[in-house]
């Protein structure tokens, strides 16, 4: 599978683009698209890459609103299977621009995901669930080794596209097996650092950034207990 990342530039787009290419090598196309422009556009597939739509996947990172909704016109009837666009700030994709683009893409057989954030991705349709296989990303799953109560290894079965929970299962390796685990990945999940946003989400009332971090500690929680 070959999947063609879409952004503006940016850590964040710069933090995904080189994890996804390790985790798959040979399989990332990435193509920068400009970040200033019109609120509306007369022709937003100029915009857009000549190249994009030779891949199976393609993730939309903080583009224009008009330039999201073109890509299922533009690649549609291709090979493209998959239109995932990580919501790290509530801005990036508002909720009727999320509709608008869902409604695009199936009428152009193309699966849709929005994951707010990126790391709380969890496939539900069959190209993203080979895509979430593949790449090892999604929701953060980990298995731990225990020896002695500390962690002796930490194996990420699926992590942040980001690779933020690849960064943590290197420094969980050590550490005691208990309920300070919890709380040191929240430290670690600040120290990377998570680029998510702190602007308060009106839809959860929360922001992005605690979305992240408390998805975190839950996983690592999980993992904990699955060893008790």
């Amino acid at each position: 599978m070959r999947i063609e990342i879409v952004h503006v530039g940016g850590r964040y787009a710069e933090r995904v683009i080189a994890h996804l290419s390790e985790m798959s090598p040979g399989d990332v196309d990435a193509y920068q698209v400009p970040g200033r422009l019109p609120p509306v556009l007369d022709e937003a597939a100029e915009y857009l890459p000549a190249e994009l739509g030779a891949g199976h996947v393609i993730i939309a990172i903080n583009i224009h609103p008009e330039l999201l909704l073109e890509i299922p016109h533009t690649v549609g009837g291709g090979s493209v299977r998959a239109l995932i666009a990580p919501i790290e700030d509530p801005n990036w994709v508002k909720p009727g621009l999320q509709r608008q683009v869902t409604q695009a893409c199936a009428s152009n057989d193309i699966e849709t995901a929005f994951p707010k954030p990126f790391c709380s991705l969890d496939p539900q349709t069959p190209t993203i669930i080979e895509f979430c296989e593949q790449f090892k990303v999604g929701v953060p799953t980990f298995e731990f080794r225990i020896e002695n109560g500390r962690i002796a290894a930490v194996e990420v079965v699926r992590g942040s596209p980001c690779g933020l929970t690849h960064f943590l299962a290197q420094q969980l390796v050590g550490l005691l097996a208990d309920d300070s685990l919890i709380e040191k990945a929240g430290t670690l999940h600040h120290s990377y650092p998570c680029l998510a946003s702190m602007s308060l989400d009106a839809e959860t009332g929360d922001t992005v950034m605690h979305a992240s971090v408390n998805l975190l500690r839950e996983r690592v929680r999980r993992a904990l207990g699955s060893n008790a």
